[in-house]
């Protein structure tokens, strides 16, 4: 039986959910998504603060960074692996472990002035775990939907923005007022707040399969993977730049906002308001699916990623920038319900959770790899506006691939 019947038949044999059963579900979701963010705030967002303060310099910040998106790209593939082959272990267990582990090693940092190689190491152990988390949470969120358990991944991504929204402001403000080292404890209490939401969240049944209907092992050959899904392939290449070009403004936030005139408070607020922006659009996702497609949400998606990018360059001070999150709406507010539905939708069954995995390298991995490790470069070398006018390259590179690749067949939804 081809791929596509059996997962016709699939669909048509599963029972329908009680809503009780499934507005609970949809309420632990959302609060794993939002304190998942709210943990991930601190190290995403206020890194750089946290090594700056600790005389480490941008090409040194740089290569932590990438280290932490190398070790991230490695660690995934290799869970997705373990998750795959060890299914009666629930998926959530292995998220939460990654968390507790992050929580301990990232509280060492609290004891390590400017030493490299202790630094070095701490960022690889949060890349493999930490950095990771994002496509397994989301992988969840399919496994529920698989099973018959209708998950609204906007609605409860978009909490997760809210989250971080409303934590940026407070965080930045308790860092004026306290001192970076905040950072730390604010992380480790963050992300045990996030395990205790995993461990007592509902577990979807594992699916019994038999016959024509018992799954096929995922292939284990990346570059055939990649080679019958070409449209997949694509996407994963324009992720990775439009990623990198993300990172370039994300990770080096602070030197922007220095350059202008902001503080670190100014800086929490922009990075508040552009979560801020990002609700809107994912609380509408399932309808924008429906009439437009991920594959075209994609691709706005994409050109919004390169007109936040060039705009930054030319921003003329903080009350500009400001304003300029609103492009993280259609940017990476699209982007995140957008990827996961078509890494989900563009492949075959047993290559579902491998699939989010990869996506999740192409982006978030190696685009954060380039970002970050070229932007410290740059920085140090060149200066600030060369750095943004690379970036602003790379994004509408990223945007030509993603308009190339999203081009072919659609379908409800996909």
């Amino acid at each position: 039986m081809c791929a596509a019947c059996v997962r016709k038949r699939r669909i048509m044999n599963t029972k329908p959910v009680k809503s009780a059963l499934g507005r609970k579900v949809n309420l632990q979701y959302t609060a794993v998504q939002s304190a998942y963010w709210m943990s991930f705030l601190p190290i995403g967002s206020f890194a750089v603060v946290l090594l700056q303060s600790k005389n480490f310099t941008d090409s040194e910040i740089g290569i932590l960074l990438a280290i932490q998106s190398i070790a991230s790209i490695a660690a995934q593939p290799a869970i997705a692996a373990f998750a795959g082959k060890h299914t009666r272990i629930p998926l959530k267990r292995i998220v939460a472990a990654l968390l507790v582990v992050s929580a301990i090693i990232f509280s060492f940092i609290y004891f390590i002035p400017h030493l490299f190689v202790p630094a070095l190491l701490i960022f690889a152990v949060m890349g493999a775990t930490t950095s990771s988390v994002p496509a397994f949470v989301n992988a969840i969120a399919m496994q529920l939907n698989n099973a018959g358990i209708p998950v609204n991944y906007g609605i409860a991504r978009g909490m997760g923005s809210m989250s971080f929204a409303v934590v940026g402001i407070i965080l930045g403000k308790l860092i004026d007022m306290s001192g970076v080292d905040v950072i730390i404890p604010f992380y480790a209490a963050a992300s045990l707040v996030t395990v205790a939401f995993l461990l007592t969240m509902h577990t979807p049944p594992v699916p019994k399969a038999s016959g024509d209907d018992k799954p096929k092992a995922p292939k284990t050959n990346l570059i055939a993977f990649l080679a019958e899904n070409k449209a997949y392939a694509g996407f994963c290449i324009a992720s990775a730049l439009l990623f990198s070009s993300h990172a370039f403004i994300n990770t080096f936030l602070p030197n922007i906002v220095q350059n202008l005139g902001g503080s670190v408070t100014d800086m929490g607020i922009t990075r508040s308001i552009g979560a801020a922006f990002e609700l809107p659009v994912m609380f509408i996702y399932s309808f924008l699916t429906r009439k437009f497609g991920s594959r075209s949400l994609l691709v706005v998606s994409g050109f919004s990623f390169f007109a936040k990018t060039l705009l930054t360059l030319f921003a003329p001070g903080m009350a500009f920038l400001f304003v300029l999150q609103f492009l993280q709406m259609p940017a990476f507010g699209l982007y995140t319900p957008a990827a996961v539905q078509f890494s989900d939708q563009s492949v075959s069954d047993e290559n579902r959770v491998r699939a989010q995995a990869i996506s999740a390298v192409s982006g978030f991995g190696i685009g954060n790899v380039i970002g970050n490790l070229c932007g410290g470069f740059l920085l140090d070398i060149f200066g600030l506006l060369p750095m943004l006018i690379f970036a602003s390259v790379i994004a509408f590179l990223g945007f030509a691939v993603m308009l190339v690749s999203m081009r072919g067949k659609k379908a409800a939804g996909y």
